[in-house]
């Protein structure tokens, strides 16, 4: 029946141990309160999510998209990380509002630029400089250069290592619908 406990090492006391001592209301009792914050964590991680979905949506569309990554929009400024011409990435970024609706926003050699419509996007086809109508397609955000000369499409593409590489297919094999894509500095029709 002792009332008070003693430490008998170096004349030190302690002082009673008493029944009125509580732990703070703030600490966690490990045990019982871990599917508490699991569910806190899933939930935060959740609302950011929802957060995040209509800004990821409201992305402008266009060419660009084929040759950069990490798209988002900061301030009014569509920003992205791009592929250059010169086999690596750099980062680019234009105002939306700068480039009318139905143009194209693409990439060119790592800065994003708008092109009119007439320059081959949004529209089925745009003519050449030898009177000929270029056909769309998803070529023409990695390819430069772009021309129909005798029936046959032309361009300068960009191959899996970043080189420019001179490109040709007869348009007319890709019938309407399909498009014409550049599959490694090469024009194919998918």
């Amino acid at each position: 029946m002792q009332a008070d406990r003693r430490v008998p090492s170096r004349s030190r006391t302690l002082a009673p141990v008493s029944a009125s001592w509580r732990r703070p209301a703030f600490a966690l009792d490990k045990d019982a309160d871990m599917p508490m914050l699991v569910r806190l964590f899933s939930a935060a991680i959740l609302l950011v999510a929802i957060a995040a979905g209509p800004a990821l949506a409201q992305v402008r569309q266009g060419s660009y998209l084929a040759t950069c990554t990490n798209v988002r929009e900061e301030a009014g400024w569509l920003k992205a990380t791009c592929q250059n011409g010169y086999g690596g990435w750099a980062e680019a970024s234009t105002v939306p509002g700068w480039c009318p609706l139905g143009n194209d926003i693409a990439n060119q050699n790592g800065t994003l630029v708008c092109k009119s419509a007439s320059a081959g996007f949004g529209s089925p086809s745009a003519p050449s400089s030898y009177g000929e109508k270029i056909p769309y397609g998803s070529y023409m955000a990695t390819c430069r250069d772009i021309r129909m000369v005798a029936g046959w499409l032309k361009a300068t593409c960009q191959d899996s290592r970043g080189r420019w590489v001179d490109a040709t297919t007869a348009a007319s094999w890709c019938s309407a619908g399909r498009d014409i894509a550049n599959m490694d500095g090469r024009l194919t029709c998918r």
